[in-house]
C-alpha cells in the first residue's frame, strides 16, 4: 500500500524514479609492477621504483638494491638498463648473454659457424637471425676480443647496446 502520493504516482505507472541517481563510483586500479630479469640472479622479481628525485632497483629474491638520479624523459627500461649497466661493471667477469648486431640476415649467418668453432656457446633462432642478432654467452671483455676477431675476418659486428659506436 502506498504511504505518499508520490509513491503512488510511482507504484501505479511504472515508471522510474524522477531524481537522477549518483554514478557508481569507479575503483582505483593500480598497474601491476613491471617486473624485469634480475641483472645478479636472472629471476623475474627486479622492480624499477621511483620516490621524489630518486630511482631504485630492487630485486625481491637475491635482496639487490640499486639507486639512481632521477632524469626528466627517461622512462622505466631506461633506467632498468643503467641498472644493468652498474651490475656489469661491478661483475666483469660474470657469464652472460650477449647479443652482437649484424648488418644483414645473411652475415648473421655467417656468423655462427665462425663463432662455434671459436669456442663459443651460441644459440641460433629464426626470430634472432630476422633481427639480424647473434647471441653468445660468455663474459663482456671476451665479447670483446671476439667481436675484433670477427671484424678481421671482415664481418661488421657490434655490441647490441654499443650500436652508436663507429666501426674500426
Amino acid at each position: 500500500m502506498p504511504r505518499s502520493p508520490r509513491d503512488s504516482y510511482a507504484h501505479g505507472q511504472g515508471t522510474e524514479r524522477k531524481t537522477p541517481r549518483r554514478p557508481a563510483p569507479k575503483g582505483v586500479r593500480i598497474p601491476p609492477p613491471q617486473l624485469f630479469r634480475c641483472p645478479r640472479c636472472s629471476a623475474m622479481s627486479f622492480q624499477v621504483l621511483f620516490h621524489e628525485r630518486d630511482v631504485a632497483g630492487f630485486c625481491a629474491e637475491c635482496n639487490l638494491r640499486l639507486r639512481t638520479d632521477k632524469t626528466i624523459g627517461r622512462r622505466t627500461p631506461e633506467y632498468y638498463a643503467e641498472f644493468t649497466r652498474q651490475v656489469e661493471a661491478s661483475y666483469p667477469d660474470r657469464i652472460q648473454r650477449i647479443f652482437l648486431k649484424t648488418n644483414s640476415v645473411s652475415e648473421a649467418k655467417r656468423v655462427y659457424p665462425v663463432v662455434r668453432r671459436l669456442g663459443y656457446k651460441t644459440k641460433q633462432s629464426s626470430p634472432m637471425l630476422h633481427a639480424r642478432l647473434v647471441m653468445v654467452e660468455t663474459t663482456r671483455d671476451q665479447a670483446v676480443a671476439l667481436i675484433e676477431k670477427l671484424r678481421e675476418q671482415g664481418m661488421q659486428v657490434a655490441l647490441q647496446d654499443d650500436l652508436h659506436s663507429p666501426p674500426p
